[in-house]
Protein backbone atom coordinates (compact mmCIF):
# COMPACT_ATOMS: atom_id res chain seq x y z
CA UNK A 1 0.00 0.00 0.00
CA UNK A 2 1.34 3.19 -0.67
CA UNK A 3 1.93 6.16 1.52
CA UNK A 4 -0.13 8.90 -0.73
CA UNK A 5 3.24 9.49 -2.21
CA UNK A 6 3.77 9.17 -6.17
CA UNK A 7 5.64 5.45 -6.51
CA UNK A 8 8.28 5.60 -9.56
CA UNK A 9 7.46 3.49 -12.16
CA UNK A 10 10.43 0.51 -12.57
CA UNK A 11 12.61 1.52 -15.57
CA UNK A 12 11.64 -0.70 -18.71
CA UNK A 13 13.82 -3.14 -19.91
CA UNK A 14 16.19 -2.54 -22.99
CA UNK A 15 15.88 -5.06 -25.30
CA UNK A 16 18.69 -6.02 -28.20
CA UNK A 17 18.56 -8.28 -30.81
CA UNK A 18 21.81 -8.97 -32.99
CA UNK A 19 24.02 -11.57 -34.59
CA UNK A 20 27.77 -11.34 -34.77
CA UNK A 21 30.78 -13.28 -36.55
CA UNK A 22 33.51 -14.66 -36.01
CA UNK A 23 36.24 -12.69 -34.17
CA UNK A 24 33.74 -9.44 -34.76
CA UNK A 25 33.11 -7.59 -31.42
CA UNK A 26 29.42 -6.84 -30.54
CA UNK A 27 28.79 -3.43 -28.54
CA UNK A 28 25.65 -1.47 -27.82
CA UNK A 29 24.90 1.22 -25.12
CA UNK A 30 22.21 0.07 -22.56
CA UNK A 31 21.62 3.47 -20.52
CA UNK A 32 23.17 4.79 -17.30
CA UNK A 33 26.71 5.09 -19.89
CA UNK A 34 26.81 1.31 -20.08
CA UNK A 35 27.10 -1.06 -22.66
CA UNK A 36 26.64 -4.52 -23.64
CA UNK A 37 29.43 -6.47 -25.00
CA UNK A 38 29.84 -9.53 -26.68
CA UNK A 39 34.05 -9.88 -26.96
CA UNK A 40 35.60 -12.12 -29.01
CA UNK A 41 37.79 -14.56 -28.43
CA UNK A 42 39.63 -17.55 -30.26
CA UNK A 43 36.65 -19.78 -30.03
CA UNK A 44 33.67 -17.52 -29.56
CA UNK A 45 32.78 -14.54 -26.94
CA UNK A 46 32.35 -13.63 -23.40
CA UNK A 47 29.35 -11.26 -22.40
CA UNK A 48 30.18 -8.52 -20.34
CA UNK A 49 28.32 -5.31 -19.66
CA UNK A 50 30.80 -2.06 -18.69
CA UNK A 51 31.32 1.71 -19.29
CA UNK A 52 30.33 2.41 -22.80
CA UNK A 53 33.82 4.35 -23.04
CA UNK A 54 35.95 1.48 -21.72
CA UNK A 55 37.26 -2.31 -21.58
CA UNK A 56 36.01 -3.19 -17.56
CA UNK A 57 33.89 -5.86 -16.79
CA UNK A 58 31.44 -4.99 -14.51
CA UNK A 59 29.98 -7.93 -14.15
CA UNK A 60 33.02 -9.73 -12.93
CA UNK A 61 32.68 -9.46 -9.34
CA UNK A 62 28.94 -10.02 -8.55
CA UNK A 63 27.95 -13.50 -10.54
CA UNK A 64 29.18 -17.17 -9.75
CA UNK A 65 30.50 -19.18 -10.58
CA UNK A 66 33.36 -17.84 -9.71
CA UNK A 67 35.72 -20.75 -11.22
CA UNK A 68 35.76 -22.86 -14.17
CA UNK A 69 33.15 -22.61 -17.36
CA UNK A 70 30.94 -19.60 -16.94
CA UNK A 71 27.51 -18.70 -18.63
CA UNK A 72 29.17 -15.96 -20.32
CA UNK A 73 31.53 -17.68 -22.10
CA UNK A 74 29.79 -18.69 -25.21
CA UNK A 75 32.16 -21.04 -26.86
CA UNK A 76 31.87 -23.30 -29.86
CA UNK A 77 33.48 -26.31 -28.09
CA UNK A 78 30.96 -25.84 -25.17
CA UNK A 79 28.12 -27.09 -27.80
CA UNK A 80 30.48 -30.34 -29.26
CA UNK A 81 31.41 -33.33 -27.22
CA UNK A 82 34.77 -33.84 -26.08
CA UNK A 83 36.26 -35.75 -29.45
CA UNK A 84 34.21 -32.44 -31.49
CA UNK A 85 32.70 -35.40 -33.72
CA UNK A 86 28.96 -34.43 -33.13
CA UNK A 87 26.63 -32.29 -30.63
CA UNK A 88 27.07 -32.16 -26.83
CA UNK A 89 24.69 -34.33 -25.30
CA UNK A 90 21.83 -32.01 -23.14
CA UNK A 91 22.64 -33.94 -20.23
CA UNK A 92 26.35 -33.91 -20.43
CA UNK A 93 26.30 -29.39 -21.13
CA UNK A 94 28.51 -27.61 -19.81
CA UNK A 95 26.84 -24.26 -19.70
CA UNK A 96 23.58 -23.19 -21.47
CA UNK A 97 22.50 -24.46 -24.57
CA UNK A 98 20.97 -22.72 -27.44
CA UNK A 99 17.38 -21.36 -26.15
CA UNK A 100 18.29 -21.68 -22.70
CA UNK A 101 18.38 -17.79 -20.75
CA UNK A 102 21.96 -16.61 -19.57
CA UNK A 103 20.74 -14.30 -16.37
CA UNK A 104 23.62 -12.16 -14.93
CA UNK A 105 23.99 -8.76 -12.56
CA UNK A 106 26.01 -5.81 -13.02
CA UNK A 107 27.14 -2.72 -11.49
CA UNK A 108 26.51 0.60 -12.33
CA UNK A 109 29.82 1.99 -11.61
CA UNK A 110 33.26 1.73 -11.15
CA UNK A 111 33.40 2.85 -7.30
CA UNK A 112 31.16 -0.51 -7.03
CA UNK A 113 32.54 -2.69 -8.99
CA UNK A 114 35.69 -1.83 -6.51
CA UNK A 115 33.81 -2.53 -3.45
CA UNK A 116 32.55 -5.97 -4.67
CA UNK A 117 35.58 -6.96 -6.07
CA UNK A 118 37.09 -6.28 -2.78
CA UNK A 119 34.55 -8.16 -0.82
CA UNK A 120 34.35 -10.97 -3.35
CA UNK A 121 38.45 -11.16 -2.42
CA UNK A 122 37.59 -11.23 1.00
CA UNK A 123 34.94 -14.03 0.85
CA UNK A 124 37.52 -15.85 -1.46
CA UNK A 125 41.03 -15.72 0.11
CA UNK A 126 40.36 -15.07 3.99
CA UNK A 127 40.47 -18.84 4.82
CA UNK A 128 39.79 -18.18 8.73
CA UNK A 129 35.98 -19.22 8.41
CA UNK A 130 35.02 -17.25 11.26
CA UNK A 131 36.73 -13.87 10.53
CA UNK A 132 34.40 -10.99 10.61
CA UNK A 133 35.97 -9.39 7.14
CA UNK A 134 35.30 -12.66 5.37
CA UNK A 135 31.81 -12.76 6.89
CA UNK A 136 31.08 -9.59 5.54
CA UNK A 137 32.17 -9.79 2.41
CA UNK A 138 30.96 -12.97 1.30
CA UNK A 139 27.51 -11.25 2.90
CA UNK A 140 27.36 -8.33 0.76
CA UNK A 141 28.20 -10.34 -2.36
CA UNK A 142 26.15 -8.78 -5.20
CA UNK A 143 24.62 -6.43 -3.42
CA UNK A 144 26.08 -3.13 -5.30
CA UNK A 145 24.45 -4.80 -7.97
CA UNK A 146 22.43 -2.27 -9.75
CA UNK A 147 21.23 -4.03 -12.82
CA UNK A 148 20.37 -7.50 -14.38
CA UNK A 149 20.33 -9.24 -17.79
CA UNK A 150 20.29 -12.03 -19.95
CA UNK A 151 21.70 -13.19 -23.06
CA UNK A 152 19.93 -15.80 -25.05
CA UNK A 153 21.33 -17.52 -28.06
CA UNK A 154 19.31 -18.09 -30.66
CA UNK A 155 21.64 -20.21 -33.30
CA UNK A 156 25.26 -21.02 -33.60
CA UNK A 157 26.58 -22.41 -37.05
CA UNK A 158 29.81 -24.14 -35.75
CA UNK A 159 33.16 -23.97 -37.35
CA UNK A 160 36.63 -26.13 -36.61
CA UNK A 161 34.44 -29.17 -36.99
CA UNK A 162 37.50 -31.33 -37.02
CA UNK A 163 37.81 -34.86 -34.59
CA UNK A 164 40.13 -33.91 -31.55
CA UNK A 165 40.06 -30.06 -32.37
CA UNK A 166 38.15 -27.29 -30.32
CA UNK A 167 35.27 -25.82 -32.48
CA UNK A 168 34.72 -22.28 -32.55
CA UNK A 169 31.43 -19.95 -33.30
CA UNK A 170 31.26 -18.96 -37.52
CA UNK A 171 27.97 -16.88 -36.40
CA UNK A 172 25.95 -16.29 -33.66
CA UNK A 173 21.93 -14.72 -33.28
CA UNK A 174 21.06 -13.29 -29.50
CA UNK A 175 18.24 -11.71 -27.81
CA UNK A 176 19.24 -9.79 -24.66
CA UNK A 177 17.26 -7.75 -22.34
CA UNK A 178 18.84 -5.57 -19.47
CA UNK A 179 16.39 -3.67 -16.80
CA UNK A 180 17.85 -1.14 -14.06
CA UNK A 181 16.87 -1.56 -10.31
CA UNK A 182 14.61 1.44 -8.97
CA UNK A 183 16.28 2.31 -5.66
CA UNK A 184 13.40 2.25 -2.82
CA UNK A 185 11.24 5.14 -2.85
CA UNK A 186 12.05 6.98 0.35
CA UNK A 187 9.37 6.92 3.70
CA UNK A 188 8.00 10.50 4.40
CA UNK A 189 7.49 10.57 8.07
CA UNK A 190 4.29 12.95 8.79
Amino acid sequence: MSDGQPQPPPELSIRVHGEVHRSEKFEQEIGHGLAFRLAPDEFGWNIEVGPKDGTDNYMDCVNGPLHGITPYQVEGWLFRNDDNTGPRKSSESLTLGIGEKREFQFVLTAADEDKSCADLNKAEHTYDQKNPERLAGANRFGTYAGGDGSVTITGVTLGNLKPGAQAWIESMRFEATFSFRTPPAKKHEH
